[in-house]
Parts: C-alpha cells; sequence; structure tokens
C-alpha cells in the first residue's frame, strides 16, 4: 500500500461548465471531500462566490497529482497541504497563482508556512523574507463557473460529472488504485 497523508487542496479561478465537469471529475477520482470527515464532494454543494475546499485524510504521497497537473494546466490557482509522512516527506504548502511555476513551503502540521534557518539565510533583508511569507499565504480567488448556453453549474449532477465511472464505486482498494490515474 502506498504511503498516504491527509491533504487540502483550495481551487480557485474560472473555468467553463464543461471545463468544470472535468474539474468534478478528478475530484471524484480523488475521493475528495468538502469537509474533514465529511461527505464526498457533489458538484451541487458548491458555494457560489467561494474557491473550492477539498480534504482527503489518506492521499497518496500527500498529493492530487492529476488533479493538480490539471489545474496547472487550466491555470487554475490553487493551494495545497499535507502533513508530512515520517521517513518519506515533510509537511508542505504548495502554492499556483494560475501563473508561473508552482511553489513549495515546508510547514508545520497545520499548513502554515515555516521558515527553516536555510530559508532565513537565503533572505539577504527581513523584507524580503516577509514577501517569501506573503507570498506562501497566497489568497485563492472564488471558483467561478462561466456558464454557456448548454450547461449551467446547477444541473450538473454527481451522475453528470462521472462519478460512477470514475471511482466512486468498488470498494477502497479500486479507488486507492484509481487515484490520480487520470488527467
Amino acid at each position: 500500500m502506498p504511503d498516504c497523508a491527509s491533504a487540502s487542496i483550495t481551487i480557485g479561478g474560472r473555468v467553463s461548465a464543461d471545463d468544470f465537469i472535468t474539474l468534478c471529475r478528478l475530484i471524484a477520482d480523488e475521493g475528495l471531500c468538502l469537509e474533514e470527515d465529511g461527505e464526498e464532494f457533489s458538484p451541487e454543494l458548491r458555494i457560489e462566490g467561494q474557491p473550492l475546499r477539498l480534504f482527503d485524510h489518506q492521499a497518496i504521497g500527500g498529493r492530487f497529482g492529476s488533479l493538480e497537473a490539471w489545474c496547472e494546466y487550466r491555470g487554475l490557482p490553487f493551494t495545497r497541504t499535507c502533513a508530512g509522512y515520517p521517513g518519506a516527506w515533510r509537511a508542505e504548502r504548495v502554492v499556483f497563482t494560475g501563473r508561473g511555476p508552482i511553489k513549495e513551503y515546508p510547514a508545520d502540521e497545520d499548513g502554515n508556512a515555516v521558515a527553516t534557518m536555510k530559508t532565513v539565510e537565503a533572505h539577504e533583508h527581513i523584507s524580503t523574507l516577509c514577501a517569501w511569507f506573503a507570498a506562501a499565504e497566497f489568497e485563492v480567488p472564488p471558483l467561478v463557473v462561466i456558464v454557456g448556453d448548454e450547461t449551467s453549474p446547477g444541473t450538473i449532477t454527481r451522475a453528470s460529472a462521472g462519478q460512477e465511472e470514475s471511482g466512486g464505486g468498488g470498494g477502497e482498494q479500486s479507488s486507492q488504485l484509481q487515484k490520480g490515474s487520470a488527467i
């Protein structure tokens, strides 16, 4: 069984209705929840005017590989935090602003960026260190679904987002194997 840890991701930006359906399928593949220990994500539970906050207590590698790659490809800003896993990785906070490279920051178990001595030494002035912390605390904008003529976010359901086709059934072993395997 692969190494897993608690992780969360917050996604924002603008997507078409078709891309929102793809996003929902990727979320279903990961088996993500809207709340810690809550029910699995369903498109109709998305809150208008808010970024999408999702959780998983068993994220493989503490990451959401396919989901993060798709968001990066589409230019959707996101932050991800994950707990550390002894002997494998430390807790981290990952920030993608929608442009440029993804940035990784060491973090505490609550996802707050922490500066190591190496980080402090890399900054000659307190102002650049403060800027580093500010970049780590990037505020993800709301997720906005651009409604076309055919699809409305209000009509997208778990079934239409492909829950049955994308890891929504088949037991825990099946969903663990499918996690993160689709782009």
